[in-house]
């Protein structure tokens, strides 16, 4: 399982937007949002995409200016997606592109 604090930032007029479209993923509490273009979210493993994917498609987002990494928990609490129970933890290597950590494997 990981766990992910993301600092996202837009302009102040996209931040409603922005929310909309962070909003219809299930992985993802907005924690922050005062309105003016920040927010802090918490994005976390799911079955379907990992957090490091998840903040790949944050980033890849129209309007967003920066999603900065700055909190990361990573334990082996959660089943791998592919069914491989026998991994510990899931793996992300951190070397790769946006568009690449935001591909579904």
């Amino acid at each position: 399982m990981s766990i992910l604090g993301i600092v996202v930032r837009t302009t102040p007029e996209h931040t409603a937007a922005l929310a909309r479209d962070l909003a219809v993923f299930p992985e993802l509490d907005v924690a922050l949002n005062p309105g003016d273009g920040r927010m802090v979210v918490i994005a976390e493993d799911s079955v379907e995409r990992s957090a490091v994917q998840l903040m790949a498609q944050i980033a890849l987002i129209p309007h967003v200016l920066n999603a900065s990494l700055v909190y990361e928990y990573s334990g082996p609490d959660v089943p791998s997606p592919h069914g491989d129970e026998t991994a510990p933890t899931r793996y992300q290597s951190w070397r790769a592109t946006l568009s690449d950590m935001a591909a579904h494997p």
